[in-house]
């Protein structure tokens, strides 16, 4: 064989194991923000279609405040004065139907996340303010709290049963 003959095959081998060894995989796209403009009591666009890892910006032209939240485990935003935006990150797919957290049913619309979730470590409330929502809407009801346990449980029930006495003993004082 040639000198030349042998370069040539050793450069076909290597051209082949390098096809081989790697993986044909696209570049990853590139997270996109959609604008979500609250205008005349209405979301603008109603619908939008996005993928996981994107963000949507909520924008709030009117005078009156209004947010934008779900009703089941997904999001809630910030209450947005006029003028006043913020975004939520999507990292799950999955149908969104949101309402406005003041007004209700009369302002919705559609979030529609396609494509795998992005993988965390441990579910946490993003640093935006609008945020995808992980449990069961606890952090869009802060008039839902958990039960008292702990030190101060006790006092405050001791608390409590004190001014249930006191109350009664007033009462009794009235009455006699």
């Amino acid at each position: 064989m040639s000198w030349r003959a042998a370069r040539f095959f050793a450069a076909a081998v290597s051209l082949i194991l390098l096809g081989t060894t790697g993986s044909a995989t696209a570049a990853p796209r590139p997270a996109a923000t959609v604008t979500v403009t609250i205008q005349n009591f209405a979301f603008s666009p109603a619908n939008i279609t996005i993928q996981t890892g994107d963000t949507v910006s909520w924008t709030n032209l009117d005078s009156a405040s209004h947010s934008a939240v779900t009703g089941l485990a997904g999001f809630a935003t910030v209450v947005l004065m006029q003028g006043q935006s913020t975004t939520t990150l999507f990292d799950r797919p999955g149908a969104y139907d949101y309402v406005c957290g003041i007004h209700g049913a009369s302002m919705k619309g559609t979030i529609v996340v396609r494509g795998a979730p992005i993988a965390v470590e441990t579910p946490r409330p993003s640093a935006i303010p609008g945020h995808v929502v992980v449990d069961t809407f606890a952090e869009a009801r802060p008039d839902e709290f958990a039960p008292l346990a702990g030190p101060n449980a006790l006092a405050l029930y001791a608390s409590a049963l004190l001014a249930l006495v006191a109350v009664a003993r007033f009462v009794w004082v009235l009455r006699h």
